[in-house]
């Protein structure tokens, strides 16, 4: 995208997490959706609610301590 800011490419990418899989792997996308992504993104607000953290958050010390 031409004219991209630092800022505007984070802000992009950012809101892509709470799109569903495979509406990224498409190239184009139904305009209204589908009803699994629908699920999908309502189950990630749902994440974010229950743990009061952005999504994808992980209360651990590091990567390694999930092993």
């Amino acid at each position: 995208m031409f004219g991209w800011t630092q800022v505007g490419e984070f802000e992009f990418y950012r809101e892509q997490l709470w799109t569903a899989p495979e509406l990224l792997r498409m190239k184009i996308r139904p305009l209204n959706g589908t009803q699994k992504a629908d699920v999908y993104s309502f189950a990630i607000i749902l994440q974010e609610i229950i743990y009061r953290a952005p999504p994808y958050f992980m209360d651990m010390e590091s990567p390694k301590s999930m092993y």
